[in-house]
């Protein structure tokens, strides 16, 4: 895809340059028809005459521009393609990781993932990055693996924010709920990622979940766990 685009790039580029080249010379032949048969073309009236003199200079600007269109066709077409195998992978993992979660539950019971989601918090707590402050809790945002200061309040604002527009428009972004909370936008997939009805098209309730856990240090600190991207809203 990166070849191609640059090839259509430079191809439309070549076209540019190509067209003005065309111009001057279409223009002599034109010039030195209206010299040769004492005539003055005009586009209005003469519009057939004037191609048949002067089409043969824009076989470049031709050839160059329908080049430069399937290098174009040609990178969106593979780039469509990794799409496709990027979602086919993803619809793959997740629901590996699914059932993965699920027999987890039924070997080691639920404790065991509420144990091991407060492990991976407090593997990436570092207090030199961490300066809370007095009105607000510091949370770990399980699904980006972030942390982040804030009241109860405004995150309870930013959730039901995020339910209103999934109830109302039947999908919801990812980054909707970050920016509503004041966190920078997820650039690699917060766009990408979110949530949206079923095939049936009914609306379910993204559920944000608080679970309280204590670092190392005694620092208070909440797990934001919410329901997971579903595979409908990647189709």
């Amino acid at each position: 895809p990166i070849i191609l685009t640059t090839l259509g790039a430079v191809g439309v580029i070549t076209t540019s340059i190509f067209t003005g080249k065309a111009t001057l010379k279409a223009k002599k032949l034109i010039d030195k028809y209206e010299e040769d048969n004492e005539c003055k073309l005009t586009l209005k009236d003469n519009a057939v005459d004037i191609v048949k003199i002067a089409w043969k200079p824009y076989i470049p600007v031709m050839i160059s521009g329908l080049a430069s269109i399937t290098c174009i066709y040609g990178a969106h077409f593979l780039n469509k393609k990794t799409q496709a195998s990027i979602i086919s992978a993803y619809a793959l993992l997740s629901e590996q990781y699914k059932e993965y979660v699920e027999k987890s539950k039924h070997i080691y019971g639920e404790e065991a993932e509420r144990l091991i989601k407060s492990e991976v918090a407090r593997s990436k707590y570092d207090t030199t990055f961490i300066n809370v402050d007095t009105d607000e809790h510091l949370f770990f945002d399980y699904q980006s693996m972030r942390y982040f200061e804030s009241t109860f309040d405004n995150l309870k604002r930013a959730e039901d924010f995020v339910n209103q527009e999934y109830a109302a428009s039947g999908y919801v972004h990812l980054n909707t709920f970050y920016e509503a909370l004041g966190m920078e936008k997820l650039e690699n997939f917060g766009d990408s990622m979110g949530w949206c009805d079923d095939e049936n098209g009914e609306y379910h309730e993204i559920k944000f979940e608080h679970e309280r856990i204590v670092m190392d240090d005694g620092l208070e600190c909440f797990l934001l766990t919410m329901n997971p991207p579903t595979e409908l809203y990647f189709l």
